[in-house]
């Protein structure tokens, strides 16, 4: 996920390059307005994962970008200047597109690894199995899936994919030996590893 940096500090040179994609999509005439090199049509899930964390960065990048808009608009409102409600209007169609690429590389994705997860139906399917989930592994994994080789504390993840801050971490480890078992047994070309000082992750092999 992209940082902040300190006022005065150097951009790091990923911020830059979300920056610089941010930009020429801005710039695209079309609805699709895709970013260069970006080929809807691959067949390669590294490809595909590729582009699901490019926009999720771009995303991110356009949400923080909205709201500090919708904050200099409230500002320009009161004092009669400053950016318009049509700039806001138009930042929230952009945000819209980014999301909706994103959904189209997510869903590509999965396609392309063969894998089926029904949130409504807590269900993996993969290889002609089909496996029951818990509403915990359901939420867990959905929420890695969506964010594949990004890593997560433990505490992050119990916030952020199950919002329950009331459970602990050694939950969660529970629920990760047993997803873990699921996407084993099913043959998945997925782990759930963890690494010292990042957390856990979903990183797929095909």
């Amino acid at each position: 996920m992209l940082r902040r940096t300190r006022e005065g500090a150097r951009t790091p040179p990923i911020e830059r390059s979300i920056q610089a994609m941010a930009r020429a999509t801005i710039a695209a005439p079309t609805d699709a307005y895709l970013i260069p090199g970006e080929t809807p049509d691959s067949d390669d899930p590294e490809d595909a994962r590729q582009w699901v964390t490019i926009y999720r960065e771009l995303v991110t990048f356009a949400e923080r970008s909205l709201k500090r808009l919708r904050s200099d608009v409230k500002a320009g409102n009161a004092i009669g200047s400053g950016p318009s409600d049509a700039d806001e209007l138009w930042m929230e169609t952009h945000l819209r597109r980014l999301q909706s690429r994103l959904e189209f590389w997510e869903q590509r994705f999965w396609a392309l690894a063969g894998l089926d997860l029904d949130v409504r139906r807590r269900t993996l399917s993969h290889g002609g199995q089909r496996l029951r989930l818990t509403r915990r592994e359901t939420e867990l994994l959905a929420f890695l899936a969506q964010r594949p080789g990004q890593f997560y504390a433990a505490g992050q993840l119990v916030n952020q994919a199950w919002h329950a801050p009331e459970l602990s971490e050694e939950q969660l480890r529970t629920y990760v030996v047993r997803l873990r078992r699921h996407l084993s047994s099913a043959k998945v070309p997925a782990r759930l590893v963890s690494e010292p000082r990042r957390g856990y992750g979903l990183v797929f092999s095909a």
